[in-house]
């Protein structure tokens, strides 16, 4: 049996905290299975940059996640603000040989289809359908990939996510994938008309998380929705 690394420990982790906490329901959850196609990590990164150019930065060998797919979607039981979230992650070898989102380029800037084309979603929903994603960009130019989210709801073009792809695997764990965590890692003011009721969502979580997963710690979290209401 393949022993797992840390990155993967802790997102296994994280299905067991949803499994075994009577406030969650969960639905269509897939657990994660290692891909013996990614057992061997250097061959991974040779063949991603034999086939994209881009040579990613051997840092993120540290939090190289194998499975072929790991995911599910959830509603907190009693929430005031109808609390839900979805996540669903494959190893980067499967991220990377995927097309670049669907987009509406009649409706973007130049620099918005260029940014587009150059995405790969890491993290969507596919149960529930609300079309948001994750999305690594690939760039020859750049070792670590930028992290960008996009939920139409806001913003067309996408929003920069200050953090990279191991912090966002490790903040998942934290959040569960509760829709509109990644907001908390962008750009933005939850008192802006078009974030109204997010901030709320989120304060809920934070509030609600501390005692369900005592021994997470939220310290980070909570100091940036503050910074956003």
């Amino acid at each position: 049996m393949t022993d797992l690394n840390a990155a993967e420990r802790g997102l296994r982790l994280m299905m067991s905290e949803l499994r075994e906490t009577s406030e969650f329901e969960v639905h269509d959850a897939l657990p994660g299975v290692v891909d013996p196609a990614c057992e061997d990590v250097d061959a991974a990164f040779a063949g991603i940059m034999a086939t994209t150019g881009v040579a990613l930065d051997d840092g993120l060998k540290n939090c190289f996640v194998r499975f072929d797919r790991l995911s599910a979607c959830w509603d907190l039981e009693g929430s005031e603000n109808g609390l839900s979230g979805e996540f669903c992650i494959s190893h980067l070898p499967a991220v990377i040989a995927t097309e670049a989102p669907p987009s509406a380029p009649e409706l973007m800037t130049e620099d918005e289809r260029q940014r587009y084309a150059q995405f790969r979603v890491l993290d969507d929903h596919p149960v529930s359908g609300t079309g948001a994603f994750a999305a690594l960009r690939l760039n020859p130019e750049s070792p670590t990939p930028e992290i960008w989210y996009h939920d139409f709801h806001y913003n067309l073009g996408g929003f920069r996510m200050a953090l990279d792809y191991c912090r966002y695997l490790d903040v998942l764990t934290l959040t569960k994938g509760t829709f509109g965590w990644q907001f908390l890692f962008c750009d933005v003011s939850f008192t802006d008309d078009d974030f109204l009721g997010l901030g709320d969502e989120l304060g809920e979580m934070l509030a609600v998380f501390p005692r369900l997963f005592p021994d997470r710690d939220y310290t980070d979290l909570r100091a940036r929705l503050e910074e956003r209401l």
